[in-house]
């Protein structure tokens, strides 16, 4: 069994992905478009947690929901989006990336009833399917980035991957507005079945998502689901991992739904710079997924995290200091590269942490379970520092905690700090021609 802890990690000692040329260095033919292909379903994960920011004046005012109501149709597609991610991990494990064409189908479906419905069960109904699909892209996307990329490319595939973030965002506030004007909310949820199908076809063309894990048939009894569950529940790198996740999104968050409150409150400007904000956050984000991943290649992971985290807490502290409205938006921005420019390094470890290649997507589920669960706690602080007249530092303060428990538990996550080196072998016969 191949030692976890050292510096070529659990995957760096096994035999060499299967599409592999030595020639090339360990370079994987393709794999810049396999994560492209990964990337765009998460740009569709983010896009449709941003849809309702888009809809949500026309179902108040043709259906009469309230605020709360509104507000419950972004919860519950958070809630199931978070605690699918273990299940789609597990299945990753026994059917690897077709597991996607399950995503779609609920997504496709999701929209759908969401687009065709007229009261507001029909609404949580669509929510929820879409919360479904949309929690299974992150854990059955990271076991194919693991088995199909080189150790010392996977940083860069995360990268690539991270950027959906900040596109999905991007696609949500610049063009789906314009499609409501057109066609109101259900043209909106339409027009994303369609993008989803696309996206579908687009990624299930490449034969590495298509593809079924080696030792798929090891993974198949309930018995052998347990022990795998069981050893990644056990492994207390993964739940460090998790933690580091939860910082980025707690502060993120925080820093997303309460800055407007705190301009407006302060600084007497208009509900519109939440739409703002939002589009500095998603180019913030954009720009520090590719800026983290280089950062990393060259400085090392484990700088990149702990740096970020450190840096991420500093600027939301100042959100409430600095003067002006301008710097206000330049620290809401920070905060956005900072939270993206350690997500790839992070994501990027996860086959390292854990003893088998299988364990992989259900890791990378209890990560994504943990980051939601725990942030959640984030704007609820902050909003009884408010309730309680500790003013909006201390709120923010409370918010860039979380970033600084990160800080500290990222220096227990004992990983080699640079990725691991591929040790190549002969692909098997007939595999990748």
């Amino acid at each position: 069994m191949t030692d976890p802890t050292n510096d070529q990690g659990a995957l760096g000692t096994r035999q060499a992905p299967p599409s592999f040329d030595p020639a090339s260095g360990g370079r994987r033919r393709g794999d810049d478009l396999l994560t492209l292909s990964l990337m765009l379903f998460y740009l569709l994960a983010t896009l449709l947690l941003a849809l309702m920011a888009v809809v949500s004046t026309e179902l108040q005012e043709k259906f009469g929901l309230s605020a709360s109501q509104i507000g419950l149709l972004t919860s519950v597609f958070m809630l199931v989006y978070g605690a699918m991610g273990i299940p789609a991990g597990s299945a990753a494990a026994r059917w690897g990336g077709r597991v996607l064409a399950v995503s779609c189908a609920l997504i496709v479906a999701g929209s759908l009833v969401f687009g065709l419905s007229s009261s507001y069960a029909g609404f949580f109904v669509g929510r929820i399917l879409q919360g479904l699909g949309g929690g299974m892209v992150l854990p059955v996307s990271s076991p194919v980035i693991a088995r199909f990329l080189a150790p010392d490319r996977r940083t860069r595939g995360w990268g690539i991957f991270a950027s959906g973030k900040g596109l999905g965002a991007l696609a949500a506030l610049l063009l789906m507005p314009g499609v409501a004007m057109l066609g109101g909310f259900r043209a909106v949820f339409f027009a994303t079945a369609g993008l989803t199908v696309v996206i579908g076809v687009i990624a299930l063309a490449q034969k590495p998502v298509r593809e079924l894990p080696a030792d798929c048939s090891e993974t198949a009894s309930l018995s052998a689901q347990g022990r795998m569950l069981g050893a990644v529940l056990t492994n207390y790198r993964v739940w460090l991992l998790g933690l580091l996740n939860a910082s980025s999104i707690a502060i993120g968050t925080a820093v997303l739904v309460w800055t407007p409150d705190f301009l407006q409150t302060e600084y007497g400007s208009g509900v519109g710079v939440a739409a703002y904000l939002t589009a500095g956050l998603a180019v913030a984000q954009l720009v520090g997924a590719p800026c983290g991943a280089a950062g990393a290649v060259r400085l090392g992971r484990m700088v990149v995290i702990t740096g970020s985290m450190f840096a991420m807490s500093a600027v939301a502290v100042l959100v409430p200091v600095v003067p002006g409205r301008i710097l206000v938006f330049v620290m809401v921005a920070l905060v956005g590269f900072f939270s993206f420019a350690y997500f790839s390094p992070r994501f990027a470890m996860i086959p390292e942490v854990v003893a088998r290649p299988e364990h992989v997507g259900p890791a990378t589920g209890l990560i994504n379970l943990l980051g939601y669960g725990i942030s959640m706690l984030a704007p609820w602080l902050f909003g009884l520092a408010l309730d309680k007249g500790l003013g909006y530092l201390v709120a923010y303060a409370l918010a860039a905690a979380f970033g600084l428990v990160g800080a500290f538990g990222s220096f227990f996550l004992k990983v080699g700090n640079r990725p691991a080196k591929a040790t190549l072998v002969e692909p098997p016969a007939g595999v990748g021609e």
